[in-house]
């Protein structure tokens, strides 16, 4: 084989290594599933969705129903919690 042919085949070899060795395997994280709610108040459950809205940046909180139904207050704090990344 010709010295071109060898030097070739050997820096096309190279970049194949070097760019699939920089390829991600990561593919983010695995969906979660839904926040269990079931049996909850619908306070709770309201609570919940909104402490995840916070949790996902968008604060979202009924203040008056924060401060006076523990139901809210709870969910709220369990929805922020469940949906921090």
């Amino acid at each position: 084989m010709s010295f071109h042919k060898i030097l070739f085949s050997t820096a096309l070899i190279g970049s194949a290594i070097v760019f699939t060795a920089c390829s991600s395997s990561h593919r983010g994280p695995a969906p979660r599933k839904p926040m269990d709610t079931h049996g909850k108040s619908r306070f709770y459950v309201k609570g919940a969705e909104d402490g995840c809205a916070t949790a996902n940046g968008d604060y979202t909180k009924n203040h008056e129903a924060f401060n006076t139904n523990i139901k809210y207050h709870e969910g709220w704090f369990a929805g922020r919690r469940y949906c921090q990344i």
